[in-house]
């Protein structure tokens, strides 16, 4: 994780006092005379004690930097006694402590282990500054790292987050938020700060240390895999890789995601690289044993041959099965292949292996396995693994007339391969086929309802003839829902609402409580300009499915935009990023309503992260670019606004949108000569 909050340094601790008398008005602390107190000797004034207390601690840091950790624990034990008489001699006077000498004494008990202590205190030294005085930044991140020594993530992910708004590029606040929230597991928070961080380092301080920098990319790798998106969580530990070259954990990482990619080729590259570092890596070894045997299977031989010599393969298991099957030694192991399977569910080899095992004078059981394995690799994405499985299936089945009716299924499945892969126009003739080899009125149905959807696809774009498919459903079941529904979007992307707001309408009736149909039958009527009705859809789809993130995004916005029930908006806008606080529509949302209450300070800080989240998905989105622009305008800050509004205009394809961006441009052009 990225240590935000180290060790006080040494060389500050010397001068603590110092700047104690030198700031004190600025931290809320009055000018009084140096008075003594009942447990000094007449004429020593109270703040000696305060003197002998940042003494000891600088001498505390001094020891444990030389490694005396005895002699650095005894100082800061004086160092508390000091402060603490301090502190009494304080209430003597009627006064409360000072923020130094809490703060100071809040860092001596957390060093010492004493976390009541240290909770008590930071407390103090944070609360001392009360609105609309701000905290210092080191009493925030204290108070912060307390109560995460105390195992309250929630209070202490909530202190900084309180308080960010005023630290809104601040490095130590980004790296704390991002390795509280990891330790909290609230992945999608800590993806979000993590992100900002790297940009604020690179862009805002300009830190290009290798090392800060490879942390940062490592825990960005690990999330963005947890998250499920691989390729990002690829580029990420490719760029930790950079500087960590040996981190064999990375690179079984690197080979994992290639495997799930697809990229075979590339996961041996690396799995090959972590023999190199160690030949003694078992996992390595037998991953690598895995892939050669599915992707390769007429040079996996050669290979398994090397891991025999290397006395790598054991005497029962995957590896040792797998080296029977390519030596055609597969004598009872159609049994130990299939205990290891129910054993290890989703292990593609074994599912492969299966396959192959099975007897073709079996042709029922033989089905099965092709269809299990390609279901298994369809399942962990291996889409040309799958589809290859599935259309052994097929082949199958159109030589056993037992198996006949298994056909449009199994044509149906390839065309889910083939629309993952890309392929939508062959899964469309895919599922065409299907359609005729169907044996039943149902199977035929639901196969021209995927038709339905597919030519309604973005790449295939044939809307009057998904209409045409979807409406030859409805005629035949006028009472099933999702026909109209899937009619209606196509509509919608025909941008004819009043038509898909009828068919919203007939879904609504047929199935009052999905919140799905109320959501867009709510679009629909935003579009047509009802926003009566697009509210109170909304509100019910809100009490349908209360965790429903685009709910309160959709609505939220519509009130910010229309400036109306602000208070309302703020709340249905901070639920969303609640429920999904690293999307970017939803932050550029919550930012906007901000803007929109005035609130310039806030609103900049989530359209930062909102473009801080688009930009690091490659969704760039210029809707965005213009908001930040607007924020900065308001800020007076003209070279940063005209800087995103350019930004916007390149990529914005709305021609009204482009006109009033251009106004925008010249009245800030304008502004800027005057």
């Amino acid at each position: 994780m990225f240590q935000a909050i180290n060790h006080i340094k040494i060389q500050f601790l010397p001068i603590l006092f110092f700047l104690f008398l030198v700031s004190s008005q600025t931290l809320g602390e009055s000018e009084k005379e140096n008075v003594s107190c009942s447990i000094l000797e007449k004429g020593v004034p109270m703040d000696y004690l305060l003197s002998r207390g940042f003494q000891e601690q600088a001498d505390a840091y001094q020891n444990f930097g030389r490694g005396r950790q005895d002699a650095g624990k005894k100082s800061l034990q004086e160092s508390v006694s000091f402060l603490e008489k301090f502190h009494i001699c304080r209430e003597e006077q009627k006064e409360g402590p000072t923020y130094l000498s809490s703060y100071s004494l809040a860092l001596n008990y957390l060093e010492l282990g004493d976390i009541n202590s240290a909770d008590r205190w930071s407390d103090i030294a944070y609360r001392i500054f009360s609105p609309p005085s701000v905290p210092t930044k080191e009493s925030i991140l204290l108070r912060a790292r307390t109560l995460r020594e105390k195992g309250d993530f929630a209070g202490a992910i909530g202190v900084l987050e309180t308080n960010h708004f005023d630290f809104p590029f601040d490095s130590q606040f980004l790296g704390s938020l991002g390795d509280f929230t990891y330790e909290a597991k609230l992945w999608n928070k800590s993806l979000l700060y993590y992100t900002s961080l790297l940009d604020t380092i690179i862009k805002r301080e300009g830190n290009l240390d290798p090392k800060i920098r490879a942390k940062i990319n490592r825990n960005l790798g690990d999330l963005n895999y947890k998250l499920d998106y691989p390729k990002k969580a690829r580029k990420h530990y490719l760029e930790y890789l950079d500087f960590a070259k040996t981190d064999m954990e990375a690179l079984f990482s690197v080979a994992q995601i290639d495997f799930l990619l697809g990229d075979f080729a590339s996961a041996k590259k690396y799995l090959n690289r972590i023999r190199e570092i160690n030949p003694r890596d078992l996992e390595a070894s037998h991953m690598l044993g895995e892939i050669w045997f599915i992707d390769a299977r007429e040079s996996a031989f050669a290979y398994f041959e090397i891991l025999n010599k290397e006395k790598k393969i054991p005497k029962e298991g995957v590896i040792r099965y797998l080296y029977q099957i390519l030596t055609g030694d597969t004598s009872d192991l159609e049994e130990k292949l299939i205990s290891l399977s129910a054993k290890n569910p989703n292990r593609l080899s074994l599912r492969i292996a299966l396959q192959e095992v099975i007897s073709v004078k079996d042709p029922k059981r033989k089905f099965k396995a092709y269809t299990e394995a390609g279901q298994i690799a369809f399942q962990l994405r291996q889409y040309v693994t799958a589809k290859n499985s599935f259309q052994k299936a097929l082949v199958l089945a159109k030589k056993e007339e037992s198996l006949s009716g298994n056909i449009s299924l199994i044509l149906e499945k390839i065309s889910y391969c083939d629309e993952n892969l890309g392929n939508v126009h062959h899964a469309v003739l895919n599922v065409r086929k299907a359609i005729s080899e169907a044996k039943t009125e149902e199977g035929k149905n639901a196969h021209e309802f995927r038709l339905a959807y597919l030519l309604s696809n973005s790449a295939v774009k044939k809307y009057d003839a998904s209409l045409s498919v979807s409406g030859s459903l409805i005629a035949k079941q006028p009472s099933y829902a999702p026909y109209y529904y899937l009619r209606g979007l196509t509509y919608l992307q025909k941008e004819n609402y009043k038509a898909g707001l009828k068919d919203f309408d007939k879904a609504v009736s047929l199935e009052q409580n999905n919140a799905i149909y109320l959501f867009y039958r709510a679009m629909a009527y935003d579009k047509l300009n009802d926003f009566p009705n697009a509210e109170k859809d909304l509100l019910l789809s809100m009490e349908s499915n209360p965790d429903g993130s685009n709910t309160y995004n959709y609505l939220g916005y519509l009130y910010a935009e229309k400036g109306i029930k602000k208070d309302k908006s703020l709340t249905y806008l901070k639920k969303a990023v609640e429920l999904e606080p690293d999307n970017a529509a939803y932050l550029d949302s919550l930012g906007w309503i901000y803007f929109k209450s005035g609130h310039l300070k806030e609103a900049l800080v989530y359209l930062l992260f909102a473009e801080n989240i688009s930009t690091a998905r490659d969704a760039f989105d210029p809707v965005i670019s213009d908001h930040i622009g607007d924020v900065y305008h308001s800020k007076k800050d003209l070279v940063n606004a005209l800087a995103y509004w350019e930004k916007s205009m390149a990529k914005t394809e709305n021609a009204k949108e482009k006109i009033k961006i251009q106004t925008k441009i010249k009245s800030a052009n304008k502004e800027l000569s005057e």
